[in-house]
């Protein structure tokens, strides 16, 4: 398994999401996949190429105030860091709620993934995003914008911004 850091945060949209990585990232080039939202918890999994996951979930957290996770997967380890913006003082504070090893097989390294997202209550989309068709935001954007997008379970929003030419 490679290493990875997924982000899980809670927004109206993928545009939302993709219009505060533009902000975050200035004049850096960046890219940006953005799942579905979950039917159950609302959450969306958002992987962003290119800038540190931890400062843009800190970003996301002051800036949506929410609860946003971090989801790191590597070979050996499951690492789940959450980041609550407190409103009263406008900080985040950050707190790793998993570190767990994980087997080294594998399969048996997903199934412990999957299991401990469960347990969370979180979606699977840490472990599934690799297999969902890739589509260009650009492609739906008015849709979103104008709120009549209705979300594909099976598919994840791209972006990217400031390519160089």
């Amino acid at each position: 398994m490679q290493h990875q850091k997924r982000i899980y945060v809670r927004a109206p949209g993928p545009g939302a999401i993709i219009r505060l990585a533009e902000r975050f990232a200035g004049t850096e080039p960046w890219m940006i996949a953005v799942t579905p939202a979950d039917a159950k918890t609302g959450y969306r999994c958002v992987t962003l190429s290119d800038c540190d996951a931890d400062a843009f979930a800190c970003h996301l957290a002051t800036s949506l105030m929410d609860i946003v996770y971090v989801i790191e997967l590597s070979s050996g380890r499951l690492i789940m860091t959450s980041f609550v913006c407190v409103a009263s003082d406008v900080t985040v504070a950050r707190q790793t709620i998993v570190d767990q090893a994980l087997p080294q097989l594998t399969f048996l390294s997903s199934l412990a993934a999957k299991r401990t997202l469960k347990r969370a209550g979180l979606p699977l989309w840490a472990i599934t995003i690799e297999r969902l068709k890739r589509i260009s935001y650009e492609t739906i954007a008015v849709l979103d914008q104008r709120d009549l997008l209705v979300e594909a379970p099976d598919v994840v929003y791209i972006a990217q911004g400031n390519t160089p030419e």
